[in-house]
């Protein structure tokens, strides 16, 4: 008749369709609104890398100017492209014009040969925007924000899968706390109709009778608490698993696995190992390293304001076909600019701003990694703690049997009372339950655990 409540709390049969672990966490990376939210950040940062790739497209233009009804009659058409490249700030350009009619002497260069002019050549900055210049900055900027969303993407999923987790094994818990009171009540009711069997033949007083009553109305008020507990935890569990609609789905209790996860502590060297994973892995610190990199960038433009502005350009022209054109028919031009602000306040205001934003991200990685640093330490201490409580309660739980054994077997004997049985047979139970607790917190602190060492992260 009676049944080990602790092996009820700890086993049950295997369901056809066990929800798993894998499973919510795997329909949180599908389903769970928060996280697919998260992930168009990544969409959003792709788009602002296109959006700074297109400070260097490829552009062609075409002008068509006529004068008429003048002195001087004519028509001109001029086509061009120019490219700017992402190598030492060069742009290249090229084109064809040709002008045809009567020009004045100071619009000479607008006439050229019956079959036009082709040029080329390249413009190539000697100092100023030679390293970087605003659209390369923009286009590292851009690809640091992928990095950060990809960054944040991670963060938020170590949050949430953790969270799931939790939610989970909670779910798990309540599902073997409502089968320890089932089972405590079942042996209540099946020791019932003895007991009224054994007040008719008067072989036992009343008061049994009346005493285990008592017990199956307190163990069915237990049972209903436990099952709005199991009902609770299903709940708080669907909002991470849902279907492939993405709605939530309330698991069933048939659902539960068959056992609990056994405990194990972690040691001085693996507790070691998993701080210097965590300072490696966390997306806190790299997400500060490139926001560090973001603020590089942003004095690099600073300093290269402070350069002088030094132009080379090269190019080539060549006049096709007939007429009378002053010039070519091959030319070769080159030039160089000069340009510098006196005072570059701007640019020296800038490096001061930057410089300074770079310190401080240094001392919010410092403090980073100490935080870090103090997250794994505390999770490990209360994945040791719990399971430390697991061994100690397993121990209670089978002293508590082996009273309720003793106690049942003086009932039995006549020496005993059945208020002592129910006494004993709940403070078996009770035990059961503070190992199941102290099972879940180990769950949850391991859970914690593996979040704060970055662990969660290896699911893809």
């Amino acid at each position: 008749m009676r049944k080990a409540l602790i092996a009820l709390a700890c086993a049950c049969p295997l369901a056809a369709q066990t929800l798993t672990l894998d499973d919510v966490q795997a329909s949180v990376d599908k389903h769970y609104p928060p996280l697919l939210a998260a992930l168009l950040e990544r969409e959003i940062a792709a788009g602002g890398v296109e959006a700074a790739l297109g400070k260097f497209d490829f552009r062609i233009g075409m002008r068509a100017d006529t004068d008429q009804f003048g002195f001087y009659s004519n028509e001109r058409l001029n086509t061009g492209f120019d490219q700017y490249l992402q190598t030492w700030g060069a742009s290249v350009y090229g084109g064809w014009r040709v002008g045809r009619g009567d020009f004045a002497t100071y619009d000479g260069k607008l006439e050229t040969r019956t079959g036009g002019e082709w040029r080329g050549g390249v413009k190539l900055p000697l100092f100023r925007d030679r390293q970087i210049d605003e659209r390369r900055a923009e286009l590292q900027k851009a690809r640091l924000d992928r990095t950060l969303a990809d960054l944040s993407v991670d963060q938020q999923r170590l949050y949430v899968v953790q969270l799931a987790t939790r939610r989970y094994w909670d779910w798990v818990a309540s599902g073997r706390r409502f089968q320890v009171a089932e089972a405590l009540l079942r042996i209540a009711l099946a020791r019932d109709a003895q007991l009224r069997e054994s007040v008719d033949l008067g072989q036992i007083p009343p008061i049994e009778a009346v005493e285990n009553r008592r017990a199956i109305l307190q163990r069915r008020s237990q049972l209903v608490e436990q099952q709005r507990g199991l009902e609770n935890a299903a709940i708080e569990l669907s909002l991470f698993y849902r279907d492939a609609a993405g709605t939530p789905v309330r698991p069933a209790a048939d659902r539960l696995p068959p056992m609990l996860p056994a405990t194990e502590s972690i040691t001085e060297p693996a507790l070691v190992e998993a701080v210097s994973r965590a300072l490696d892995r966390r997306p806190e610190l790299r997400y500060l390293a490139a926001e560090r990199e973001q603020a590089r960038v942003d004095l690099l433009v600073a300093e290269n304001q402070m350069l002088p502005g030094v132009e080379l350009s090269v190019g080539f022209a060549s006049e096709s076909g007939g007429g009378v054109v002053k010039r070519g028919p091959n030319e070769l031009k080159a030039g160089i600019g000069f340009e510098l602000p006196f005072q570059r306040r701007s640019a020296s205001g800038k490096i001061m701003m930057v410089s300074a934003k770079i310190n401080q991200i240094r001392l919010k990685e410092r403090m980073a990694r100490d935080k870090i640093e103090a997250e794994v330490r505390d999770a490990a201490s209360a994945v040791r703690a719990a399971h430390e409580r697991v061994t100690l309660l397993r121990d209670e739980v089978a002293v508590a049997r082996e009273l309720e054994d003793a106690e049942r077997a003086r009932f039995d004997l006549g020496d005993g009372t059945l208020f002592l049985v129910n006494l004993r047979e709940q403070a078996t139970a009770d035990a059961a339950l503070r190992e199941l607790a102290a099972v879940n917190d180990w769950l949850r602190a391991k859970a914690i655990y593996d979040q704060a060492t970055a662990q969660l992260l290896t699911r893809p």
